[in-house]
């Protein structure tokens, strides 16, 4: 009899476990950017970028794409510098630290806005893939090219990741600069994606209809998503634990600047992971003088360069100067030159009178 009963529990068990390791998971994907044809007239570029912001349902005042002008002969710059946001952000998650480095370099700037951000919808980010995302980081690189001779990139969490995988798959760009990159979650949450059923079961269990209320207001509710569908999540593990890897990391050979907020283990960032930054960072296939890597402990949030959450975003503009004049090379616009001189001074200035 106990035999029997042994038998049948051990039959049940049997079951259970195929069943589980035969459910419903996410799939790993290996993504190739794909690079469109856009405007290289800038005149078309303009109203290219107008047509396809104006065409999006719910889209927020604020968050478009938007091309920030060297000056007002609208021509191309010698450089341009190419902006790409995190996960569920916009354009104001870089400012104002964007806009003056296009100012400081006499760069034309191109601010993207990835597909499925900036929406205000019930079911926002449900129709957002890994690949339509690297596809927008491959559409906002050849708008930059249209804008300038070399493209400079600069991308922040999300981004950063997408910029890592532009610059492994674009050798030409001129210089990274990356923003508290999402190379992994911090605790590693979204790899259980991977995992059977996950997905399925955090859809009923977590979310309404597929998606999460974020709970934000203020400039936060404006300028980033407040709902996130459960699919936005995928796309971005997809994204992270596919890509961000050796073979990635080995194929990127521009100078990088590597900027996050980290103070000490309890006051760090704890958005995305810190030491798989570090590790991402020793991978590079870029020489070591062509590299440079700064903790912000001031900044006290993830996102580092943006007036609305960093508390030292100066800083943070200051340094990737800084690391773009000299070791990337990149000329600064004289007329802006001494103004960013006074900037530095006063700034010291401000964190001697904080200190006492």
């Amino acid at each position: 009899m106990l035999r029997k009963i042994f038998l049948g529990l051990f039959a049940s068990a049997m079951i259970l476990a195929v069943l589980y390791m035969l459910g419903p998971k996410v799939q790993e994907e290996k993504l190739t950017i794909h690079f469109p044809e856009v405007p290289t007239q800038l005149d078309e570029l303009e109203a290219y970028l107008k047509q396809r912001e104006d065409t999006v349902k719910g889209l927020k005042p604020g968050n478009e794409a938007y091309i920030q002008w060297a000056d007002s002969t609208k021509q191309k710059t010698t450089y341009s510098i190419v902006y790409i946001h995190g996960f569920g952000a916009g354009p104001m998650e870089g400012d104002p630290v964007h806009r003056f480095l296009g100012e400081h370099f006499g760069a034309n700037v191109f601010v993207t806005r990835l597909p499925e951000h900036g929406i205000r919808r019930p079911n926002g980010m449900e129709y957002m893939t890994a690949q339509k995302l690297a596809d927008g980081a491959g559409e906002a690189y050849q708008i930059g090219k249209s804008l300038g001779d070399s493209v400079i990139v600069v991308g922040t969490s999300m981004g950063g990741a997408l910029t890592l995988l532009l610059a492994s798959q674009q050798p030409d760009i001129k210089a990274l600069v990356l923003y508290s990159p999402a190379i992994r979650d911090a605790g590693g949450r979204l790899e259980t994606f991977f995992k059977p059923w996950t997905k399925l079961i955090m859809e009923k269990t977590m979310t309404e209809n597929g998606s999460m209320d974020m709970k934000r207001t203020g400039e936060k509710g404006q300028f980033w998503s407040e709902v996130q569908h459960i699919n936005g999540y995928e796309s971005l593990a997809k994204l992270m634990y596919s890509n961000m890897n050796k073979v990635t990391f080995e194929k990127v050979k521009q100078p990088v600047f590597l900027g996050y907020y980290y103070k000490s283990e309890q006051e760090q960032d704890f958005v995305v992971s810190v030491p798989k930054m570090l590790e991402m960072y020793g991978q590079l296939g870029t020489a070591p003088e062509l590299k440079k890597e700064m903790a912000f402990p001031g900044t006290a949030d993830h996102v580092i360069a943006s007036s609305i959450t960093s508390k030292d975003w100066q800083t943070v503009m200051f340094s990737t100067i800084d690391f773009l004049e000299n070791v990337a090379k990149v000329p600064a616009r004289a007329a802006f030159q001494e103004r960013v001189e006074e900037m530095a001074k006063a700034n010291e200035l401000l964190k001697e009178i904080q200190k006492d």
